[in-house]
């Protein structure tokens, strides 16, 4: 179903992101509850570094580019600038946990020892107190605020400015398998939808099977299943 440029914003894909941001926090929880085999060690410490770099650009796009957005078009009102100030005070008590993850990531990456491990398993804990209930109230409050106030064409204009067009390729064709990593059909449907036919086919059929063997080189057994659809 085609989506009314001039409507109310479609907020899906904030969700879907944010899945995905809660399904490999679990996973990376898990994978370092225990020692990880030795091989898996670089696979899951680049992992992480990698979701606190893309969490960064992600937070940076909203506090430059959507909530300033939605701050101009909004009603001025308390309970509009109350939530916004929310969501950027939420922003800021999240990254000092992000910064600790993305060192003890590195830093066992480096040295490979059991106590980076646990360090590392610590921060990811520590991150997990402040990034979760942010995501939740992100979607239960802000979304529709955003809906109410921005048009379908405001929201994929700031999406393309600030998520699509930094980016190379190969980046986004990283994080658009990332994203669809064992999601369910119709949520993947609404991914794949924003991107035009042929990079499509580039992103699933050219970089997915890279995407699939790192996957598998950190998860082990968890490999991605929706990825083989």
């Amino acid at each position: 179903m085609s989506i009314d440029p001039d409507g109310p914003a479609d907020t899906a894909m904030m969700g879907i992101v944010h899945d995905a941001l809660r399904r490999d926090l679990r996973r990376l929880q898990a994978a370092l509850s225990t020692t990880p085999p030795p091989q898996r060690r670089r696979p899951l410490a680049e992992h992480a570094a990698w979701m606190m770099r893309f969490l960064h650009a992600h937070h940076a796009g909203e506090d430059a580019g959507l909530y300033p957005l939605v701050r101009a078009a909004a009603p001025a009102n308390g309970e509009v600038s109350r939530l916004l100030a929310a969501m950027d005070a939420e922003h800021h008590a999240i990254h000092p946990a992000m910064d600790q993850v993305l060192a003890h990531a590195q830093e066992w990456d480096r040295a490979g020892s059991d106590a980076e491990r646990l360090a590392l398993a610590a921060a990811l804990d520590e991150l997990a107190s402040t990034l979760l209930p942010h995501l939740d109230r992100e979607e239960a409050e802000a979304m529709p605020l955003v809906s109410r106030t921005l048009t379908h064409r405001q929201w994929s204009e700031w999406d393309q400015q600030y998520n699509v067009a930094p980016k190379s390729l190969p980046t986004l064709a990283e994080e658009g398998n990332w994203l669809i990593d064992d999601l369910d059909p119709h949520r993947r449907r609404t991914v794949l939808a924003l991107v035009p036919l042929v990079p499509r086919l580039v992103v699933l059929h050219v970089f997915g099977p890279r995407y699939r063997r790192r996957a598998a080189a950190r998860w082990g057994d968890q490999r991605p299943s929706s990825m083989d659809r």
